[in-house]
């Protein structure tokens, strides 16, 4: 008797528009199969080795093939097959085809920018370390120490990025937080390899990194005066000045500064997501955050959007209008290009004197967070703003830099003493009953 159970789990792109998250079993009649979707499957039940399990997904939208893989956990008892069980052998080429066809527009069909991170890490640096070691088969890599001494060889593949450098790039470490995402995507490879009997284990869930706070700087007012000054020199993507490219230049960092937009969700800003305020008064940005798969209605300056209504629309697609992106060309372009256009710009304005913390396109998001909080604004709210799963995150990255979250917390202490001060004051006065019952 099966111990597993199937059902598909709708996601925000389903094809029959099911609600989110909701959940629709293996259908059993013909109108079911006709309303049937393409959402990813997942499992609930209970294996003998691991236990209850709920939302297991099985990264298959066949039902056919969902099956066969639960068959399989449902004979381990787990997720993993036992170490009597050998793996196929299969070559890292093969391995990591399949798993990028899994994942990219005929499978999960994830976001282009998250596909084009797991083809880096995959076609870049395993492809590069296994040619180094002179590996072909996959189970050579089914090793701890391997897999260790591969997330150990892992450097910045684009030094040069937002930096101001002369010469040869040389080798950078990665930062703390690329490599903890770098380790979260290996793990996902090779758990799809394990879950196909291809490797033993998922030796990368047994690598663990100590994560350092990495404390977030943005511009000091001098410093962003000095940026929106230097505008007006940078020559756009055709080597181009004038007085549109500074304007439109000037628009795009604004909406930066002002909304705290990552750089790609500036280059898809469109006139759709520019809404009035719920009060009325103003203007905000309503913008899809990928990590809380929600969406958030920023407000802004009605400065920002003057500049943008100014602007020129550079493409139109599915009824909207761009300002920043023709619709044309591939979305990863567009957004590499504004990226090396914001850090010519940055470099321009730190021609006479370098700034005070490394400038990047996302020291404006930084700059956003971090003058709301030192202004009182409540740190649920910038945290929703910037698309953070929790107020937690948004406190390791700016605590350092709130003096308002400081001032607060001493001032909320004195009322606090205050308060315990009247209350034993009160008791002072109280008889010794009343005392003792308080």
């Amino acid at each position: 008797m099966a111990t597993l159970r199937l059902f598909r789990r709708h996601q925000k792109n389903c094809s029959k528009s099911r609600l989110l998250q909701s959940r629709a079993y293996q259908p059993a009649t013909r109108a079911e199969r006709a309303a049937d979707c393409q959402c990813g499957i997942a499992v609930e039940g209970t294996l003998r080795r691991r236990g209850y399990v709920t939302n297991k997904a099985t990264k298959e939208t066949d039902w056919s093939k969902a099956e066969a893989l639960a068959e399989r956990w449902e004979e381990w008892g787990d997720f993993v097959p036992p170490p009597s069980v050998q793996p196929v052998e299969v070559s890292i080429e093969y391995a990591v085809d399949s798993f990028l066809a899994s994942t990219g527009p005929q499978g999960r069909n994830v976001d282009p920018s998250t596909l084009r991170t797991f083809e880096i890490l995959l076609k870049r640096r395993l492809f590069e370390y296994a040619k180094h070691r002179g590996f072909r088969a996959l189970g050579q890599l089914d090793d701890l120490d391997v897999v260790t001494k591969f997330v150990e060889s892992w450097q910045n593949l684009n030094p040069h990025r937002n930096r101001i450098a002369v010469g040869p790039a040389k080798p950078v470490p990665l930062s703390a937080s690329t490599k903890r995402a770098e380790l979260e995507r290996l793990r996902a490879f090779f758990r799809y390899c394990a879950d196909r009997q291809w490797i033993r284990s998922n030796h990368a869930t047994k690598i663990r990194f100590k994560s350092k706070i990495e404390k977030k700087f943005g511009m000091e007012p001098a410093e962003e005066k000095l940026v929106f000054e230097s505008i007006q020199f940078v020559e756009d993507g055709r080597g181009r000045t004038g007085q549109y490219n500074a304007r439109e230049l000037s628009a795009f960092c604004l909406v930066m500064r002002y909304a705290g937009l990552r750089i790609g969700d500036a280059t898809t800003l469109n006139d759709g997501q520019l809404v009035a305020r719920q009060s009325g008064k103003g203007w905000a940005l309503r913008v899809f955050q990928q990590k809380t798969e929600d969406w958030v209605y920023i407000p802004i300056p009605d400065f920002v959007e003057t500049e943008l209504r100014k602007l020129k629309f550079k493409g139109k697609k599915d009824g909207c209008n761009y300002w920043f992106w023709t619709c044309e060309g591939a979305l990863d372009t567009a957004t590499t290009n504004w990226r090396e256009r914001v850090s010519r710009l940055l470099a321009a304005a730190q021609k006479t004197k370098p700034f005070a913390h490394k400038a990047t396109t996302h020291s404006f998001r930084h700059t956003f967070s971090i003058r709301h909080l030192n202004a009182g604004t409540d740190i649920k709210f910038v945290s929703r703003w910037l698309g953070h799963a929790s107020v937690l995150t948004t406190e390791k990255h700016y605590a350092h830099a709130i003096r308002g979250t400081m001032i607060a917390s001493e001032e909320a202490y004195d009322q606090s003493i205050a308060r315990q001060a009247n209350h034993g004051q009160l008791l002072e006065a109280m008889p010794f009953e009343e005392k003792v019952h308080q």
